[in-house]
């Protein structure tokens, strides 16, 4: 089905055209429509359709912060880095003037993803604070949930880990009482995370642990490496040096992309090192020397060193 809808999208958007010759309100509000229904299932065929629209600035007021605020919701689905404000800012002026609650809640939250994005976290967090606010009570809960999580790992960034945790459970309530399995194991994660974060290991490892039964019963191999590996660092602080090798061989085994393989080996190396197996330490730093992240490749320059003296 998927290899089918580019030619399925490009059918559709002829008929718009062929069938609204020359009333570019209506096309190009077929054209909106249509993208929005896509938008949660096939994101990046949204924002091919969105990016079809050659002149978007001819468009209404109306039409235009629609775009505006749908253009910017697929740009962040597909990991388009969102380089500045002035296309969601169009849509937040727009529905200020109390033409559409839920629209200017997203546009709030898209608003908050392009300051997260842009690292500027204390008006990631305003925006987001603002979403919940005018968020109406019949919102989709999976947007509300999604609020909750971006703020709890907003306010982990910022060392507050216990409002944090508050957030991340309010999301895990919602996404548990829709059964979304999958975001209630990144909430049941992100509390880990800030138990961590505050040195309480036992509490740390408790979610961990219950974030990978839910990754467990995905069978999500990528899901079970990431706690895996959450898991061996745990048991690392605590010097419970077998555990941690066990967990971080499992961890191994189930990540793909090159820079978690590339820390999975680095922490290996560091548990084996721990565990007095030096020459199969240096094994995994070496492995782990072309990490593409600068903390992972300096930190195995310096174990490499200390092992030579």
């Amino acid at each position: 089905m998927r290899k089918l809808l580019p030619a399925l999208l490009s059918f559709m958007l002829f008929t718009l055209l062929l069938g609204s010759c020359g009333k570019h309100s209506y096309e190009n509000s077929s054209i909106l429509i249509l993208a929005d229904s896509l938008m949660q299932t096939y994101p990046d065929s949204a924002l091919q359709l969105l990016e079809e629209i050659s002149v978007p600035q001819k468009m209404g007021k109306a039409n235009r912060a629609w775009y505006a605020l749908l253009l910017t919701q697929a740009r962040y689905k597909n990991y388009v880095p969102l380089k500045d404000d002035s296309l969601i800012r169009t849509a937040v002026d727009y529905y200020e003037n109390g033409r559409s609650k839920e629209r200017l809640a997203k546009s709030y939250f898209y608003w908050g993803c392009v300051y997260r994005g842009q690292e500027d976290i204390p008006s990631a967090i305003d925006c987001y604070l603002k979403s919940l606010r005018i968020m109406p009570q019949e919102c989709d809960s999976v947007f509300l949930a999604m609020t909750y999580n971006h703020l709890g790992d907003c306010y982990n960034e910022r060392s507050m880990e216990e409002t944090a945790r508050g957030m991340y459970r309010d999301a895990y309530a919602i996404n548990l009482d829709v059964h979304d399995t999958l975001r209630a194991f990144h909430n049941l994660r992100g509390i880990g995370i800030t138990f961590l974060l505050e040195l309480q290991f036992d509490s740390a490892a408790y979610y961990y642990k219950q974030a990978l039964e839910m990754a467990l019963s995905l069978d999500y191999p990528v899901l079970s490496g990431i706690i895996y590996k959450d898991l061996s660092g745990v048991y690392s602080e605590q010097r419970e040096y077998e555990l941690a090798y066990a967990y971080i061989s499992k961890a191994i085994s189930g990540l793909s992309d090159i820079e978690s393989l590339a820390s999975a080996y680095s922490m290996k190396g560091d548990v084996l090192y721990n565990m007095n197996m030096k020459d199969s330490a240096l094994y995994y730093w070496r492995l782990s020397k072309e990490s593409p992240d600068i903390y992972t490749k300096t930190s195995n320059y310096y174990n490499i060193t200390r092992w030579r003296n």
